[in-house]
């Protein structure tokens, strides 16, 4: 071949990539974009680190994938990170996103090595720094408690990062000054504002905070008004004055809106009712005074409900609260108001509502005791559904809170989850009672709602319901690609990689699915922590058929040493005593034999066996040992209540042993194999090597005693 064909050849389309440099591997002279593609497949930021760190070239590539979501946790990993991103700007300009937690510390740290407070004051100092090089942030936001961030950190993120177009921030004990640089801020599109405990705890939420303007007539002198304390201007009403303005003057265009608090006690927010942004996507709204207008008076002021009629472009509605705490009437809102959402996260009552709306006047849910009870008035008043046209546009539908079954039938539940044509994605929490048939509510969502792709179901309380039959609840939904299940265990109920099998199974189109093991706890809401946890991510044949399935499978043991779980009773005093070298345990709250048979499952679990389940749940209350009092929400409160995170991964074959393309397995694979029957094969083996170890030393004693 002459060299111009060679050329010509080399430049045509079907010619193989072939590298610059001889020395470099065909797989790394991929263009970058398609590193980007591969790592936008991956489903943890962890496989996205093992694919960087397959060569210099490749960790080029795939560094814009690495960094693009940074989220920080404790003030040693801010400053280390923030640290790295000040010194190397090739990285820096990759961050898009930018999430810190200054006073949540991801591992235990002992409490005489850091000082919590000035947490806020170094992390924020650490950002300023490093927000010289970050020419891409797009969004940022400060997850702190109490301890205000140092205000000079919001003007260098203003001046520097010219792409920052979402900003959040917390509000606690202590508030910012009116003149912060946090309300600086121009064209913004996103603004997030999360109070916490601090602020319900100093009152800052009473709008009366430092006076009253409804009291005594003001005391004059001459003439002139004295300023006394019943009129005197509420403490926390010149920030939030400043944060309107900045928010309904400087940010017109404003599309995520986000305020929420954490208390049931709810906030004034009339400020708010009165703003209109044309183009609001996306709100989020919780612990807020819903109807600011007095009952029976004419309207002085807009309310919630004439600021959902302003917006017809919000996509995605979250109420977050109880309705009991605070109650909203969305049933007085207009039909046509809401007319493309898509996504709804509230209360069961509230979607109730805005299904059951229709032309002309509407019962008043405060006034009216028949439309407070759910069941009566849903059977009493049935609404035609599809008057509005959130049954056909609505396709994702959150229930944050836990719904009681007692206070609903499948019946209430049936009649609007039918009516919603559209919805591909549910997520609900369930608070099962004793004596209740829990499957019966699992049937009608999935007679409901035949349609679902994305299914979340949490079941808390008590045990509700074996996972063989709920495979076969779940065969009627046959679209369904995720699944995520949480319950309490049943007892004698199978190993969870085995019932996921059967899921697996029973329903061919599953791409992944996740479930959890909880402790039962009286209270529903109580977020709790997994006994076990396990993801499943299936592997199909050319024909669409489950043939493997990758498991990874996580649950809580004991210590090796049986003493972190025995003084995890005595408080957080006995916890600096865990590091010394004691020659025998001590056992606290429990008792002895408690001790001993978690000796027991700590040297089980050593083995790679896994620990019994119910052995853990019932010295476990809220995920608390031994009379503990501490709930398990973390790592690091896993560490300090005695429990460690046991961690396996290994390839489920879903095919039976006979089938043609199993290969069969030996003994020395069944021993080394990372999987339960692996483990049980191990254990048979130390069994018996202990068995061969005590009749050599029978034998060896005999043969000494007959000589």
């Amino acid at each position: 071949m002459t060299p111009d064909a060679a050329a010509m050849s080399a430049n045509t389309p079907n010619a193989p990539i072939t590298p610059t440099n001889p020395n470099m591997h065909p797989l790394e002279s991929l263009p970058a974009e398609i590193f980007l593609e591969l790592a936008s497949y991956l489903s943890s930021r962890f496989d996205v680190l093992q694919l960087s760190q397959v060569s210099t070239t490749v960790y080029t590539k795939v560094v814009p994938a690495l960094y693009a979501d940074v989220d920080l946790h404790g003030a040693e990993q801010c400053e280390r990170t923030l640290g790295m991103i000040e010194r190397c700007p090739e990285v820096a300009r990759h961050v898009r996103k930018l999430t810190v937690h200054p006073e949540h510390e991801l591992t235990p740290r002992p409490r005489d090595q850091y000082r919590a407070w000035d947490n806020a004051g170094v992390v924020s100092r650490c950002v300023m720094k490093a927000a010289r090089n970050l020419d891409a942030l797009h969004s940022f936001e400060w997850d702190g408690e109490d301890m205000l961030p140092d205000d000079r950190m919001w003007a260098e993120l203003r001046t520097r990062c010219l792409c920052l177009k979402y900003v959040g921030t917390t509000f606690g004990c202590f508030l910012p000054r009116p003149t912060s640089n946090l309300f600086q801020f121009s064209d913004l599109a996103g603004f997030a504002l999360t109070l916490k405990d601090g602020f319900y705890a100093h009152s800052l939420h009473v709008p009366s905070r430092g006076g009253s303007h409804s009291g005594p007539r003001p005391a004059t002198f001459k003439g002139q008004h004295v300023r006394g304390r019943a009129d005197a201007e509420p403490e926390s009403e010149p920030v939030f004055t400043r944060l309107w303005d900045m928010l309904t003057l400087r940010c017109p265009e404003l599309e995520v809106l986000c305020i929420v608090g954490h208390s049931s006690e709810p906030s004034e927010a009339a400020r708010l009712y009165g703003a209109r942004w044309p183009k609001l996507r996306r709100l989020t709204l919780g612990a807020l005074v819903w109807n600011t207008n007095t009952p029976g008076q004419a309207p002085a002021a807009p309310d919630f409900m004439d600021f959902l009629e302003a917006h017809p472009t919000i996509e995605c509605l979250r109420l977050l609260g109880r309705p009991s705490a605070n109650q909203l009437d969305l049933s007085r809102l207009d039909h046509t108001a809401l007319p493309n959402l898509k996504e709804f996260s509230g209360s069961f009552t509230h979607l109730r509502m805005l299904v059951d709306r229709a032309p002309g006047a509407a019962p008043d849910a405060a006034n009216d005791p028949q439309a407070q009870n759910v069941n009566v008035n849903a059977i009493a008043n049935p609404s035609p559904s599809g008057h509005t046209s959130l049954t056909k546009t609505l396709q994702r539908v959150c229930f944050p809170h836990a719904m009681h079954l007692r206070d609903l039938t499948p019946l209430t539940v049936s009649r609007v989850l039918m009516s919603l044509h559209g919805l591909t994605s549910l997520k609900v929490t369930f608070a099962i009672q004793g004596g209740y048939d829990s499957s019966g509510i699992l049937r009608t969502i999935v007679a409901s709602c035949p349609h679902l792709l994305d299914l979340d179901i949490t079941c808390t309380g008590k045990t509700s319901f074996f996972l063989d039959a709920f495979a076969n609840v779940l065969r009627g939904l046959t679209r369904l690609r995720t699944l995520s299940l949480t319950l309490v265990r049943t007892p004698g109920e199978e190993p969870m990689h085995v019932g996921a099998a059967r899921i697996a199974l029973t329903n061919p189109r599953l791409k992944s699915f996740s479930i959890a093991f909880i402790p039962a706890h009286p209270s529903a809401d109580a977020p709790l922590a997994p006994l076990e946890r396990g993801t499943f991510e299936l592997a199909c044949d050319a024909h669409g058929i489950p043939v493997c399935m990758r498991v990874a499978q996580w649950h809580a043991v004991p210590w090796l040493w049986p003493w972190p779980a025995l003084w995890v009773g005595a408080g957080a005093a006995a916890w600096p005593l865990l590091q010394l070298p004691l020659m025998f345990p001590v056992g606290a709250g429990s008792g002895s034999g408690a001790g001993v048979a978690e000796w027991f499952a700590a040297v089980a679990g050593a083995l790679g066996v896994d620990t019994p389940l119910l052995l853990l749940e019932r010295r476990t209350g809220a995920m608390g040992l031994g009379g503990g009092t501490a709930n398990v929400g973390d790592a690091a409160t896993l560490m300090k209540a005695g429990r460690r995170a046991s961690v396996r991964r290994w390839v489920y074959d879903l095919r039976p042993s006979g089938h043609p393309d199993v290969a069969p397995k030996g003994v020395w694979a069944l021993l080394v194999e990372r999987s339960p029957a692996g483990e049980e094969a191990r254990l048979m083996a130390f069994c018996l090597c202990l068995l061969v170890l005590t009749v050599w030393a029978l034998v060896s004693k005999a043969i000494r005693e007959g000589a």
